[in-house]
């Protein structure tokens, strides 16, 4: 019991890093949940505004006074829609849809679009 003032420094640096490594690996989970959680957001966001696209489309190819193709760009509130309609058959418009968020992030579908049944065919993302 002589030697015993030179064990609590080396307890308490042990104990320090011991709580460094919990608190890095804690402050990781959370940064790569908040990064998820970020990017489902996004795609969200993303089908929202193809979704309004589609919507949006549908009307214009319904339309018999509109000339086809037609180009239009949308502003909606959670980011910009350009929509391309094209006559593909005497009753099928093929829509092609782009939509961009405020965070620049890009997703694009085909919509093949039935007139007559008024019914989306085939939804194509890529």
């Amino acid at each position: 019991m002589k030697n015993e003032k030179g064990i609590i420094y080396p307890l308490v640096i042990t104990l320090c890093f011991v709580i460094l490594v919990f608190f890095g690996y804690f402050t990781g989970k959370v940064s790569s949940e908040r990064q998820f959680v970020y990017m489902q957001e996004e795609q969200l966001k993303q089908t929202r505004l193809l979704q309004q696209g589609v919507e949006r489309a549908i009307i214009y190819a319904r339309d018999t006074s509109v000339l086809l193709p037609v180009e239009k760009n949308l502003i909606l509130n959670e980011g910009i829609v350009n929509l391309v309609i094209e006559h593909t058959t005497e009753d099928e418009r093929l829509i092609l849809i782009e939509a961009f968020t405020d965070k620049q992030h890009t997703k694009k579908v085909k919509v093949y679009y039935n007139v007559t049944q008024n019914s989306v065919t085939k939804w194509v993302e890529g």
